[in-house]
């Protein structure tokens, strides 16, 4: 459970707080001051307030006289004390930070969604974009440092982008744990794809999915795809290392490749040397194939500043998927 805003722009406060014994809730809405929020029982506190208009909703939760921002909702206020912001109206898309168990790893894993602008006002379903990070990252990399959320609104805004949801899963050591892999595999193209469809209005339809990464996780990205061309409309791979290994794996499944319709894009900087005659080469291969492929080249090296610039883009090429 999270902070939501309900369809009539009431907000629903919540807050895991298991060993709390009081817990209150101030913000803009109610002139900063106190109100106690109810126990609900396991640890979970709540208040639903009145309709609140369409606007930024700025708030604190005070927990046993300590103040924290609520840790679900990751939208930030510019301002200096940079409390919790939410929206309710349809000017800014929302940030959740949350969880759920996977079998596969064993463990509780963690993920940011991006939910579009507006998207508690209306029941429409949306497409959704499963986004990865590199060896380093985790789960808030993309929001942290690749302005994600920013760069998705003024997209949807300028109608550049197709309103998405955007699920940003963390990886686990099944990443590069050799003889591992294929719990990974199933974490990703089956345990988080089923989270989002039980959780968020995520279009069901073919052709509104995609996946994309960078760095390896451009490698797993396009694993994933291959093995299930008919589920992604498109996949996206930023600096991405290419191997021997899909060069092989794309003409095993060449057939299924070419009848999806499933569309590749590939994007490195001018200081990835090393990266360009690759994806030259793994673009012509593509192509030969029937597999519709673009590759371009940003400018930068493999670093954030790099991807942070090259993200919009690759969210207009999923967008065109989407619509086509």
């Amino acid at each position: 459970m999270t902070t939501v805003v309900n369809s009539d722009s009431s907000i629903t406060f919540h807050l895991y707080a298991p060993q709390a014994h009081s817990v209150s809730v101030m913000g803009n809405f109610n002139m900063w001051e106190s109100w106690d929020l109810e126990h609900w029982g396991h640890g979970n506190w709540g208040l639903h307030t009145s309709p609140q208009g369409h606007r930024d909703v700025i708030y604190k939760f005070l927990v046993d006289g300590s103040y924290i921002n609520d840790p679900s909702i990751l939208n930030r206020d510019q301002g200096h004390d940079g409390n919790t912001l939410l929206n309710t109206g349809a000017d800014r898309g929302i940030l959740i930070h949350s969880s759920f168990y996977s079998q596969a790893l064993q463990e509780e894993k963690k993920y940011v969604v991006y939910l579009p602008p507006g998207y508690y006002l209306n029941n429409r379903e949306y497409p959704v974009l499963f986004l990865m990070g590199g060896l380093m990252d985790y789960e808030m990399s993309w929001p942290e440092r690749g302005g994600i959320a920013q760069i998705a609104d003024q997209g949807i805004h300028s109608g550049e982008i197709e309103p998405m949801i955007i699920i940003m899963p963390d990886k686990s050591q099944a990443w590069t744990t050799q003889g591992e892999e294929h719990r990974f595999f199933h974490y990703i193209s089956e345990e988080v794809v089923s989270m989002a469809q039980e959780r968020y209005r995520v279009s069901r339809p073919v052709g509104s999915r995609a996946i994309e990464g960078l760095s390896i996780g451009a490698h797993w990205a396009f694993q994933v795809a291959s093995r299930n061309p008919y589920q992604y409309s498109s996949v996206s791979l930023l600096s991405c290392p290419i191997s021997e290994d899909l060069f092989q794996l794309s003409s095993e499944h060449s057939l299924h490749l070419k009848q999806s319709g499933i569309r590749v894009r590939l994007n490195c900087g001018n200081q990835e040397e090393q990266m360009i005659p690759a994806c030259t080469r793994f673009q012509q291969h593509l192509n030969q194939m029937g597999v519709h492929c673009e590759f371009y080249v940003g400018d930068g090296p493999h670093d954030w500043p790099l991807w942070a610039k090259e993200i919009g883009n690759s969210l207009k090429f999923h967008s065109s998927s989407f619509r086509s």
